[in-house]
């Protein structure tokens, strides 16, 4: 296992620490799905106790990145067909949700920063930057569900997204038609600033169902990730 950075000298939480640097080991890929995690190996490396290990991976289970199995041992949680299929059609109802009520609260400066959003996004589409376009996408989607106003929402759609990443780096599912991905985010964020919720939420939803569609040809391409 890819070694991780001492945790000694840090003076925040450290079980949180380490569950941001244990998740993002997992969400670049450098720890693959299914891989085991051990304790002791894991305590060494972050230079921290056992126990801390254990409630930073408590937290990566709570977000169902990582998973107990038999109370005897972790490992990185597995890359599913159904599992992303239960992904993609929750967020679809949380992003929705998230547009409608955006829409009725969006103000010229929002409409700014999300017009701006999406220029970049363009940008990293047409240089080819398509680990950039990844971020830039989520960051998007995390503007919009921050201008609901909605606190769980907000804490829910972060969990899915992590999930989401997780999927989308341990599958190799990624969107094929990265010029439709520009105009689909544009007409919704387009949506949102013209105060039109109805069609902001509409437009969120068929986004995530146009994302299961391409996941469900991914999967019947890829029968590997089908377990």
């Amino acid at each position: 296992m890819t070694k991780l950075a001492s945790l000694k000298t840090e003076k925040r939480l450290l079980d949180r620490q380490a569950a941001d640097l244990i998740r993002n080991h997992i969400l670049k890929g450098v720890l693959g799905a299914g891989a085991r995690l051990l304790e002791t190996q894991l305590s060494e490396q972050l230079e921290v106790s056992r126990g801390t290990v254990r409630a930073a991976l408590a937290v990566l289970a709570r977000e169902r990145l990582v998973q107990q199995v038999a109370f005897t041992r972790w490992q990185v949680s597995e890359s599913t067909p159904r599992d992303a299929w239960e992904l993609y059609t929750l967020r679809a109802v949380l992003e929705g949700l998230a547009a409608q009520l955006a829409a009725a609260n969006v103000t010229p400066v929002d409409a700014k920063r999300l017009r701006a959003t999406v220029a970049e996004l363009t940008r990293a589409v047409r240089d080819g930057r398509l680990e950039d376009v990844t971020d830039v996408d989520f960051r998007l989607h995390q503007e919009i569900v921050a201008l609901a106003h909605h606190k769980r929402l907000a804490e829910q759609h972060g969990d899915i997204m992590k999930q989401v990443r997780f999927h989308m780096v341990h599958s190799g599912f990624f969107p094929k038609d990265y010029s439709a991905l520009v105009d689909e985010h544009s007409a919704l964020i387009e949506a949102v600033i013209a105060k039109d919720g109805p069609r902001a939420e509409r437009l969120a939803r068929g986004h995530n169902e146009t994302e299961v569609k391409l996941l469900e040809a991914h999967a019947e391409e890829h029968p590997r990730i089908a377990s």
